[in-house]
């Protein structure tokens, strides 16, 4: 009996150390996308990529979650120096939020907040832009469509250009007002940018109106479309 009870453990261990092998053993056919790291990876695999939870040496190496083939998720890495990042990553980048060990001749420094696009954004991370106040509109859109320091403002009415704006007014902080065609906008902005516009505007179906005011704050740099729309 105890004879037979041995075996069947040592079948499981077998199992499951098969398996864990499998999953997580040696993976020649895996391939690791960032060359810092790309010697050896041991963990699981799709479609030829490094991905789910793995361990990637080169040059350095990583420990986490992968996606296509590049850190993505939660990880640690450690470069050859010895300096070692723990948190968040996105395609192989450093974003979200984490904590950096350095080790230099005069000690050990630590940087703990968030990162984004590789870079430390500080201990409290500040949203791209905060909407402050938006009365009387059915809906806005704020989005950011490229690099250049500007704001285009669209303001629309059920769908179609509004041609029943009246007594438009824009204070910001930084910047020049200009318009072209349809829209306003502003020009050399220099971020955070705090921006406030007021109109009146009436309604299609009646002769009612009423005073729209949205106040927004832009934190990140770049061209920024807004929409408003009544």
């Amino acid at each position: 009996m105890k004879n037979s009870i041995s075996l069947f453990k040592g079948i499981i261990i077998t199992v499951v150390l098969f398996a864990f092998l499998k999953v997580y053993g040696q993976n020649s056919d895996c391939k690791v996308l960032m060359p810092q790291i790309s010697g050896t990876y041991a963990g699981e695999c799709k479609k030829g990529l490094a991905h789910g939870k793995g361990v990637a040496t080169g040059i350095d190496r990583y420990e986490g979650q992968f996606r296509q083939g590049l850190p993505n998720g939660n990880g640690t890495y450690t470069w050859s120096a010895g300096n070692v990042y723990t948190g968040e990553w996105s395609k192989g980048l450093k974003e979200g939020k984490g904590k950096m060990i350095n080790f230099t001749a005069r000690g050990d420094s630590v940087v703990e907040g968030y990162w984004k696009g590789d870079s430390y954004a500080g201990k409290v991370l500040v949203p791209p832009y905060v909407i402050v106040r938006k009365d009387e509109l059915l809906g806005y859109n704020l989005r950011k469509i490229g690099g250049d320091d500007i704001v285009i403002i669209k303001f629309m009415l059920k769908g179609q250009i509004n041609t029943r704006m009246n007594n438009l007014q824009m204070s910001y902080t930084s910047g020049t007002r200009f318009k072209s065609g349809t829209y306003e906008g502003l020009q050399s902005v220099r971020y955070p940018l705090d921006l406030k516009i007021t109109y009146t505007t009436s309604n299609p179906l009646s002769r009612s109106s009423f005073d729209v005011v949205f106040e927004c704050t832009i934190n990140e740099a770049g061209k920024w479309e807004i929409t408003l729309n009544n």
